[in-house]
């Protein structure tokens, strides 16, 4: 990952932008620990995003109508987007001193006014 922050140091990224960046990868693909806000969040939002693109992608419209009530069923059923690892975002969230259903509901919510960007309209949206 060395390699990655040099390349990305030379691109002209800021040093606490580039530790932030490593930082998501703690424990899988580097030794960057998240200590800051910004990184404990994006070392959880990338796995929770998974499931929650996965969720999405069930439901006739999408995300639009997501709530964290039906996340928490998928997020609890293991056979469910199983390659997301719901350890490592529950860690995160501990490291946040949040719940998951908290951290979830915010991630929901800022990812529904880019449904159409992120394609998670849903079918009925394809559709028409």
């Amino acid at each position: 990952m060395n390699h990655s922050a040099e390349h990305l140091l030379a691109a002209g990224v800021e040093p606490d932008e580039v530790r932030a960046i490593l930082s998501h990868g703690y424990g899988i693909c580097t030794d960057v620990e998240p200590v800051t806000n910004l990184e404990k969040s994006l070392y959880t939002v990338d796995e929770l995003t998974g499931i929650i693109e996965a969720c999405a992608r069930m439901r006739p419209k999408g995300i639009t109508d997501l709530e964290v009530k039906s996340f928490m069923k998928k997020f609890k059923d293991k056979a469910f987007a199983r390659k997301c690892n719901r350890d490592l975002i529950k860690q995160g969230c501990e490291m946040l001193g949040m719940d998951v259903k908290d951290v979830a509901a915010i991630v929901i919510e800022g990812m529904k006014p880019y449904a159409a960007e992120i394609g998670l309209l849903g079918t009925e949206a394809e559709q028409a």
